[in-house]
C-alpha cells in the first residue's frame, strides 16, 4: 500500500519501542492511515523479536565459564607475543649497532667496491630500488589481510 509519511510515525516507533503508547498517541493512531499501517506493522515485528528473545537458548555457566577462560587465554597469549617481538626487536637493533661498531669502515669499503664493479643503467638502478623499497610493504600488507 502506497501511503503518505506522518509526521508522527517516529514518534509512534518510540512508543512502540518502549511498550507504551500515550492516549493522544494512540487516538492519532485510529485517526492516521499511515500510521495505523506503521503500528501494525512495527507491532508484529516487535512480537516477533519479543518471541525470538523469549526461545533463544541460555548457555549453562559451565560454557560461559570455558569461553571466559578461553578468552582470558587468548589475551595472554596476546600479550605474551608483544612482548616477544619487542624483545626480539630490540635484540636486532643491538646487534646490529653491535655489527656496525665492529665491522662499519670494512663493510663500508667493501659495499663501494661492490657497487662500482657493477655496471648497470639508471632504469634498471631504479627497479631494484623500488623493488626493495616495496617488498616489504607487500609483505607486511599480506600479512594483515589473514
Amino acid at each position: 500500500m502506497n501511503l503518505d509519511r506522518c509526521h508522527r510515525e517516529d514518534e509512534l516507533l518510540d512508543s512502540l519501542g518502549r511498550g507504551l503508547v500515550g492516549p493522544e498517541l494512540a487516538a492519532h493512531v485510529e485517526e492516521c492511515a499511515a500510521c495505523s499501517e506503521t503500528g501494525l506493522v512495527a507491532g508484529a515485528l516487535l512480537d516477533e523479536r519479543m518471541d525470538a528473545v523469549m526461545e533463544a537458548p541460555v548457555p549453562s555457566a559451565g560454557t560461559m565459564l570455558f569461553r571466559l577462560q578461553m578468552r582470558l587465554r587468548q589475551e595472554a597469549q596476546a600479550k605474551a607475543r608483544r612482548s616477544l617481538v619487542i624483545g626480539q626487536a630490540m635484540t636486532l637493533v643491538v646487534a646490529l649497532v653491535l655489527a656496525g661498531s665492529l665491522f662499519g669502515v670494512e663493510i663500508a669499503v667493501g659495499f663501494r667496491e661492490v657497487m662500482a664493479s657493477i655496471r648497470l643503467s639508471t632504469n634498471v638502478l631504479i627497479a631494484l630500488a623500488t623493488w626493495a623499497l616495496l617488498a616489504p610493504i607487500a609483505g607486511y600488507v599480506a600479512i594483515k589481510q589473514k
